[in-house]
């Protein structure tokens, strides 16, 4: 089961995607995000915890199936995709292909796909000025309401409220 994000864990995640989205076309603007997460670590003192390897999956998909799914996945993410065509592409039936998804990426295909829109959502929220709902659109959601309750259950705040923080924290913030 996984813990909800803190506010600490939303404020790195939204610094790290904004430093990422940015880097290219704004190094500064990507170091002032990249300071801001430095300052944040700075006051903690613990030591890490030592991650164990996880172990190797059984019954997953190959690393070319793998590939092919998510490329898949990648190029038609504002479209809608169906669990039967991605199945279809490694040769497997659905239910199979569903399983052996799930033990390769620990989480289901509609789950995985998800998360990569929401992931691209953030991206294009923080790269260009566009509306919430052509966002929402481009990345595959019926609606901007689509965007904001499945967004809202995996970020823990608005597309909105999470656009205007990554833009205040990373001192991008227009006017």
């Amino acid at each position: 089961m996984l813990q909800p994000a803190t506010a600490d864990d939303r404020m790195v995640a939204t610094l790290v995607t904004h430093a990422l989205a940015v880097l290219d076309h704004d190094p500064d603007g990507a170091r002032r995000c990249l300071d801001r997460l430095a300052s944040l670590f700075a006051g903690r003192r613990e030591e890490p915890e030592a991650v164990a390897a996880p172990p190797p999956s059984k019954g997953g998909l190959s690393s070319w199936q793998l590939r092919r799914v998510t490329g898949h996945i990648e190029a038609n993410i504002a479209r809608p995709i169906r669990v039967e065509t991605l199945a279809a592409l490694v040769g497997l039936s659905s239910g199979h292909f569903t399983a052996a998804f799930k033990a390769s990426t620990g989480e289901t295909p509609h789950s995985y796909v998800i998360g990569r829109r929401v992931h691209l959502a953030q991206r294009l929220m923080l790269e260009t000025d566009e509306p919430l709902c052509q966002i929402a659109f481009a990345c595959g959601f019926a609606d901007q309401a689509h965007l904001t309750r499945l967004f809202g259950s995996r970020v823990g705040q608005t597309p909105l409220r999470w656009r205007k923080a990554g833009q205040r924290l990373c001192g991008t913030e227009t006017p």
